[in-house]
């Protein structure tokens, strides 16, 4: 694996499950992520593509209210390797389900790599289990971790080296 870049320099972008409150653990983890963003410690760009997703109704207010501010991306047209990009990706995460269902994690995905972002926090499993085929597709620098992964590297990174 490609070591990880200092997640307090990278951009970072949630998926929408990111900020999910399962449990007690992730409930901490998720109010550490955000302390940590409102201090100014990262930076989160929502992509337009995760934006549009939380805008359903059935995505917890907080959920939409954290996702749907700060800094995001714009829908742009994509190139001809952006768009063979997505394919690929699209491809990478079809596996055995119905056509169209994980078109979204696809964009998500390649949004990420379009604006060269450091970390892709995720709770996906689809996703997760297929980080080998989706390697050979996204750059190296771009880290596809759960909350827990993402939070872990922070620290060792701010041990290592603080500020």
């Amino acid at each position: 694996m490609h070591r990880p870049l200092d997640p307090r320099i990278v951009n970072i972008c949630l998926d929408s499950n990111a900020l999910d409150r399962v449990d007690a653990r992730r409930s901490s983890e998720v109010d550490r992520l955000i302390a940590m963003h409102d201090a100014g410690a990262i930076t989160i760009v929502t992509q337009r593509s995760v934006m549009d997703e939380v805008r359903h109704p059935n995505t917890p207010p907080e959920v939409r209210a954290r996702i749907g501010g700060g800094i995001f991306t714009i829908k742009t047209g994509a190139t001809a390797q952006e768009q063979s990009l997505l394919k690929n990706l699209k491809a990478a995460l079809h596996g055995n389900a119905k056509p169209g269902t994980h078109d979204a994690d696809a964009t998500h995905l390649a949004e990420a790599c379009k604006y060269g972002i450091g970390f892709f926090v995720t709770h996906d499993q689809r996703i997760l289990k297929r980080e080998g085929l989706l390697r050979d597709l996204i750059p190296p620098s771009l880290q596809l971790v759960t909350l827990s992964e993402f939070l872990s590297i922070y620290d060792d990174y701010a041990k290592k080296y603080p500020r």
